[in-house]
C-alpha cells in the first residue's frame, strides 16, 4: 500500500499526531472548505466533512492498483498528494497563502506553489530538483488535460507541461506513461464511466503533447459545443438551437474574440441547465460588467452554489432563482447586449467578483431584497396548496413563469406522474388505426414511444399546451433520437395546427380532466362544455372512419348514493378537513357520522379518495383538479350532443383501477348508509369513438 494511503487510514483511526509529519495531509484535513464540483454529489446536506480528503484518497487508491515502475508511482502519489491542498487549509493557513500571493481560486496554480514552498523547507542535500519540476509541472497542469477536453481550457494552458517535455529530461514513454496514469487517477476518481468515456481523447492529447505538434487551439464554435455537452447528452440539438439564436451571427465575433483568452470552471455545473441562447447572453453579459481586456479565468463556482439546493432529499437546480433569471435574460436581445446600453432590472442582476490579484473573477446572480423573499417564500411553502396559489400569483406578478401552465418546481414529478399507468396506456395502443396518431397531453412521452413502437411507419405526434412539457419532450426526442414530433399548442383548437381530416387517431390520456379543471371556459373553470369543445376540435380533425380514445376519470350513477368512510387513523382526519376546505372542483358536502367517521355523496368519497390515495406529495395539485367530471349517462350524452350522428360509440368501459382498495385497505373501512362494507366506484373510463365514413 501507497505510505500516503497509511496515513490516511492512520488519521481515520484516529491518530491525530500524522498530521504533525505529514503537512499534505494536514492541509487537507484541517479545514473549513468544502469545495466540491456539485456534478459528484446527490445531496448537499449529504456532503461528508472532508470531501476533497475522500476524492484524494479515491485517486490514491487507484494509484494503487497500477501496474507502473515504483519511480512512476512515487512521483505520481507526490502529485495527487498535493494537486489538490489549496481548495482546503485553515483559516490561518489560507490567510498565510493569500498574503503571499496564491490564486487559491486556480487550485492547480496554488496547489503547486504550496508544494514549492513545502520543498524549499528541505535540506539542500535532500532535494532532487528534477523530480520537484516535474512534480510541480504536473501539479500546476494537472486536470488541465480534462477541462481542454469539456472546453473550459485553452491548449495553451498546458504549454508548462509541453515544455518540460521538450527538455527530454524525462524519456517520452515515460513521460506518456505517467501523464496517462494521472488522468487516469484525477478522472477515474470522480467518476469510472467518465473516463472511459473520454480515456480515447485523453490519450489523443497526451500524445500531442509528447510529440510536439502544432498548436490545437479550437475555433470558438467547436469550444462552445465542449461547453455545452452535457446539455447536448440530455437531449439540445446544438445545431438546431444555434440557428434559433437571433444575431448569432454578431455575436459570434465578439465571443470569439473573448474566449480566445479566458480560462472556465465549472461552466458546465453552473449552465447547463439554461438554453443556449441563455448561456450566449450571460457571456455577453460578462463582456459588458466585467475587466474584458485583461481577464484570465472565469469561475463559475458561485453560480453552480448560488443555484443548486436540497429539495426533498436530493440535490436540485432552485427553479425559483433559474426562473427569475431567465426572465432577466428573456428581457435582453443580443443586439441590446452587444451594442446597447440596458436598463437596470430591480430584481436580479449579475454579480462579479475579483479573486486575488490575478486577471480572475467569480460570477453570479445576486437578487434583490423582494427576489430573496420571493425565493425563500416560495422554497418554505413548497407542499401546502394555499401557498402554491400564493406562489403562482406572485410569479405571474413578476413574469416569471413561462405560461399559465408552467408547474414550477413540480414539473419533474408531474411529468414523472404522467407516465403512470403504463399497462393501461398499452391497452390504448392496440385500438389505434391509421398512420397519423395524436397524443393530446403527452406528459413524460411514454405513450409516444410506445405508439412509435408499436406503428413504426407512423407520424406520431405530441401536442400539448406547456412550454416546458414541449422543451422537454423535444430533449429527449434529440437524445434518444425518437422518431416523433411535438408540438406546442391547443387542443381545443386542432384545426389550427393539423388542420381539417387529416389524423387517423386522437388519444386523450387522462388528460381532458386536467383541461376540464385548469382551463377556464366562458369565464369558469371545471365548465363541462370544455369536454365538449375538445371532442369536437378532435372530431373536425379526424378522416372518416378515425378513432378518438379516451382513458380518465369518470363518476358513479345514481349520484345521490352515499358512502360512510371510516378512517382507522385518527391523524388522518385533519387530511380530510383540509381537503374539503382547499378542494376547487365543487364544494364537498359531508357530515360527521361520529369522531373518525364521515359520511358524504359518493363522488365526493371517491374524489376525495383519490387525493387521499396519491398523499402529501401530490396533494397540492390534486386539489386543484376534478378527477372525475361525468357519470356515464353524461359523457354519452356529451358525446352525442358535442358530433352528433356521425359519431359511433364503439367502446365504452368504465372500471376501478387497480390499486386504489389494496392501498386504502389499512387507512379506511368504506360503507353505505346501512353501514354494509362496499367496493370503492369506478374510477376510470376507457371509450372509443369511430367517425363515420363519408
Amino acid at each position: 500500500m501507497l505510505k500516503s494511503l497509511q496515513s490516511i487510514q492512520q488519521l481515520k483511526y484516529g491518530e491525530k499526531s500524522v498530521l504533525q509529519q505529514q503537512n499534505w495531509l494536514a492541509f487537507l484535513y484541517q479545514t473549513e472548505q468544502k469545495n466540491v464540483n456539485l456534478e459528484q454529489v446527490d445531496s448537499l446536506a449529504e456532503i461528508e466533512d472532508h470531501p476533497v480528503l475522500s476524492y484524494t484518497e479515491r485517486t490514491l487508491q487507484i494509484l494503487n492498483k497500477l501496474s507502473l515502475p515504483q519511480d512512476s508511482k512515487h512521483i505520481l502519489e507526490e502529485v495527487l498528494k498535493w494537486c489538490e491542498v489549496a481548495k482546503c487549509g485553515s483559516a490561518s493557513m489560507r490567510k498565510i497563502w493569500l498574503d503571499a500571493g496564491y490564486p487559491l481560486a486556480i487550485h492547480n496554480l496554488a496547489s503547486a506553489q504550496i508544494y514549492a514552498t513545502a520543498q524549499m523547507e528541505k535540506l539542500i542535500s535532500e532535494r532532487n530538483f528534477v523530480e520537484e519540476e516535474l512534480i510541480y509541472t504536473l501539479i500546476q497542469t494537472h486536470g488541465l488535460i480534462g477541462q481542454y477536453i469539456r472546453g473550459e481550457a485553452r491548449y495553451q494552458q498546458l504549454q508548462p507541461l509541453a515544455q518540460l517535455i521538450s527538455l527530454q529530461i524525462i524519456p517520452d514513454p515515460i513521460m506518456r506513461e505517467l501523464l496517462i496514469a494521472l488522468n487516469q487517477c484525477i478522472i477515474e476518481a470522480v467518476s469510472p464511466t467518465l473516463w472511459k468515456n473520454v480515456k480515447e481523447k485523453v490519450n489523443e492529447v497526451i500524445l500531442w503533447l509528447i510529440t510536439g505538434t502544432d498548436d490545437h487551439e479550437v475555433p470558438f464554435q467547436v469550444r462552445l459545443k465542449q461547453l455545452r455537452q452535457h446539455a447536448i447528452l440530455y437531449g439540445e440539438d446544438f445545431e438546431k438551437e444555434i440557428q434559433r439564436i437571433p444575431d448569432f451571427e454578431k455575436a459570434e465575433e465578439r465571443l470569439a474574440l473573448f474566449f480566445h483568452k479566458v480560462d472556465l470552471w465549472y461552466v458546465e455545473s453552473a449552465l447547463s441547465d439554461f438554453t443556449l441562447e441563455e448561456f450566449i447572453k450571460i457571456f455577453l453579459l460578462l463582456i459588458r460588467t466585467s475587466p474584458s481586456l485583461t481577464l484570465g479565468h472565469i469561475t463559475f463556482e458561485p453560480l453552480m452554489r448560488d443555484l443548486h439546493y436540497d429539495y426533498k432529499g436530493k440535490k436540485a437546480v432552485n427553479l425559483y432563482k433559474k426562473r427569475i433569471i431567465e426572465a432577466y435574460l428573456n428581457e435582453l436581445s443580443v443586439e441590446e447586449l452587444l451594442y446597447h446600453e440596458i436598463p437596470a432590472n430591480q430584481h436580479v442582476s449579475l454579480k462579479i467578483d475579483l479573486y486575488d490579484h490575478v486577471q480572475f473573477i467569480g460570477v453570479t446572480f445576486c437578487f434583490s431584497n423582494a427576489g430573496e423573499k420571493l425565493i425563500e417564500f416560495c422554497q418554505e411553502a413548497e407542499k401546502d396548496p394555499v401557498y402554491e396559489r400564493a406562489i403562482i400569483l406572485l410569479y405571474d406578478f413578476f413574469g416569471f413563469r413561462k405560461d399559465a401552465f408552467d408547474r414550477l418546481q413540480n414539473e419533474k414529478s408531474y411529468l414523472a406522474d404522467m407516465n403512470h399507468a403504463q399497462n393501461f396506456k398499452k391497452k390504448i395502443v392496440d385500438y389505434v388505426v391509421g398512420d397519423t396518431i395524436l397524443d393530446i397531453g403527452p406528459g413524460g412521452g411514454f405513450l409516444l414511444d410506445l405508439l412509435s413502437t408499436r406503428y413504426p411507419d407512423a407520424k406520431v405526434i405530441g401536442i400539448d399546451i406547456a412550454a416546458n412539457v414541449i422543451a422537454e419532450l423535444e430533449r429527449k426526442k434529440q437524445r434518444e433520437q425518437k422518431g416523433w414530433e411535438v408540438l406546442q399548442g391547443d387542443a381545443l383548437d386542432l384545426q389550427q395546427y393539423v388542420g381539417e381530416g387529416q389524423v387517423d387517431t386522437i388519444i386523450f390520456s387522462s388528460i381532458l380532466h386536467e383541461m376540464f379543471s385548469y382551463i377556464p371556459y366562458e369565464g369558469k373553470k371545471f365548465h363541462p362544455a370544455v369536454i365538449g369543445q375538445a371532442l369536437q376540435s378532435a372530431f373536425l380533425a379526424l378522416r372518416p372512419n378515425g378513432r378518438i380514445i379516451i382513458r380518465d376519470g369518470i363518476m358513479t350513477e345514481p349520484k345521490n348514493l352515499v358512502r360512510n368512510i371510516h378512517f382507522r387513523n385518527k391523524a388522518d382526519i385533519a387530511f380530510f378537513n383540509r381537503y374539503v376546505h382547499d378542494f376547487k372542483g365543487r364544494e364537498i358536502k359531508y357530515k360527521w357520522l361520529d369522531e373518525q367517521t364521515v359520511s358524504l355523496p359518493i363522488n365526493d368519497s371517491m374524489e376525495f379518495l383519490y387525493t387521499f390515495t396519491w398523499g402529501e406529495e401530490s396533494y397540492p395539485h390534486e386539489v386543484q383538479e376534478q378527477f372525475g367530471y361525468f357519470t356515464p349517462s353524461e359523457y354519452k350524452d356529451c358525446i352525442q350532443q358535442s358530433l352528433g350522428s356521425e359519431a359511433n360509440i364503439m367502446i365504452f368501459e368504465h372500471y376501478l383501477q387497480e390499486g386504489y382498495e389494496e392501498h386504502l385497505l389499512d387507512r379506511i373501512s368504506l360503507t353505505d348508509e346501512s353501514q354494509q362494507p362496499v367496493r370503492l366506484p369506478d374510477s376510470t373510463c376507457f371509450i372509443i369513438i369511430e367517425k363515420g365514413s363519408l
